[in-house]
């Protein structure tokens, strides 16, 4: 009986057509610096092997007494990092303001875009928020040389998303915050999109995300992932209910949102970083919370998941079973978490390339890289997320027969076709 399940065992394995995991998930030091506080990292990938992170450096989580926002290239594909350059800094204690988030994303022209946003001396979260300004730099030359910082116009939201669609259109998402009664206990938080048709110089909007019927959400920090029949999809971050992340839908480009729904996504209290692999399949990363854990995960779902509206009631979570993917990539072990504002690319090879920050081991935030390949979160071949139910006879030779099936269609694809959002 032993040699049989063995047997069948190796039969799944071969048809994988990749080796069983091994080592595993790659994780190394990108930049730390014990008198900094390194945080809210993100990545794009430029033409060859090139690599671009930015961060912003304070001395705590929020942006004081100074901040930073920097940037570090790579030309190896994240093997080597040169020294970082500064874009941008401000001292908040000489009234010049304070630095909070930065993104950065690769346009299809090769170029690539940075956006922050930034507090003028006396803007807060809950006094000023009109004050608030988004802040773009531009880069044609792979990161080396920056142009800005240059006015967006756009104004009152905090926490940037980037993402280029397939027709040139650039999509912005924001969060205003309100707070009726002066304090961020009470706060409401709503998920903004801004457009632009100029590759950033004029903005459009906001479109706001309509809350869901029935039910209280604070949504914010969406990213965007477009679907190759044109539809876009935005992740969104949840804080007040906080049982899972959601999603809402656009058919005209960023125009208008559908009603937000409920995605598969367990606990999201960090920023969403959202794109789509070569395979087509929609990956995010993004902070998950447990207790006062703080860990960076991963979920994964098929194209035809992504616009699939899901029940809403919390009962019928586990009622019918979809294709998507979790996994917990690191946790923050330190007395004091602080992780999971990340970037990711996929690399040539297949391997994601995800840049994130963590405390852990360190007095302040620093800055981690991970190698992560499929088989860390899933043994089956890329381009589907099947479900297989352990009940159904004979299950190790149907996830055999599957992922013969599935490895045999991708010996087939062109890799060198990208699909929308592809990062």
């Amino acid at each position: 009986m032993m040699f049989e399940i063995k047997a069948r065992l190796s039969v799944v394995a071969f048809a994988f057509c990749f080796s069983l995991p091994g080592l595993a998930i790659e994780k190394f030091t990108v930049s730390r610096d014990d008198a900094l506080y390194e945080a809210f990292a993100d990545i794009a990938q430029a033409p060859g092997q090139t690599l671009v992170i930015t961060y912003r450096e304070s001395l705590m989580h929020a942006p004081y007494p100074f901040s930073r926002v920097v940037v570090r290239r790579s030309l190896d594909g994240g093997n080597t990092w040169l020294p970082k350059q500064t874009l941008l800094e401000k001292d908040a204690t000489q009234n010049e303001g304070r630095l909070n988030c930065s993104r950065i994303a690769a346009l299809s022209d090769g170029s690539l875009l940075l956006v922050v946003d930034f507090f003028p001396h006396g803007a807060s979260e809950l006094t000023g928020m009109d004050a608030i300004r988004i802040l773009l730099f531009r880069s044609r030359d792979s990161g080396k040389t920056w142009e800005g910082p240059l006015e967006t116009g756009v104004r009152g939201a905090i926490v940037p998303s980037l993402k280029q669609l397939s027709n040139g259109d650039l999509l912005m998402g924001l969060t205003r915050l309100v707070a009726p009664d002066g304090t961020l206990a009470n706060r409401r938080e709503e998920q903004l999109v801004y457009r632009s048709r100029d590759v950033g110089r004029t903005w459009e909007g906001p479109a706001v995300v309509p809350q869901s019927a029935g039910i209280e959400l604070n949504l914010n920090e969406g990213d965007f992932a477009e679907m190759d029949d044109g539809t876009v999809v935005i992740y969104m971050r949840e804080d007040k209910e906080g049982f899972t992340g959601w999603k809402s839908f656009s058919r005209d480009g960023g125009r208008t949102w559908s009603t937000a729904y409920r995605a598969r996504m367990f606990s999201v209290c960090g920023r969403p970083s959202v794109g789509r692999l070569r395979s087509g399949e929609v990956l995010v990363t993004y902070r998950t919370c447990a207790g006062v854990s703080a860990s960076l995960a991963l979920y994964a779902e098929t194209p035809a998941e992504a616009v699939r509206n899901m029940p809403r009631d919390r009962n019928n979570y586990r009622k019918d079973f979809y294709a998507g993917r979790f996994a917990v990539l690191d946790n923050d072990r330190s007395l004091y978490p602080d992780t999971g504002y990340s970037g990711w690319v996929q690399l040539p090879s297949g391997d994601l390339y995800v840049i994130n920050y963590t405390v852990d081991d360190a007095p302040r935030a620093y800055i981690r890289g991970y190698v992560v390949s499929r088989k860390d979160w899933f043994l089956f071949p890329e381009g589907d997320i099947p479900w297989q139910h352990a009940s159904r006879e004979p299950y190790v030779e149907i996830a055999a027969e599957w992922a013969e099936k599935q490895a045999a269609a991708n010996r087939t694809k062109d890799r060198t076709r990208r699909v929308p959002t592809q990062k």
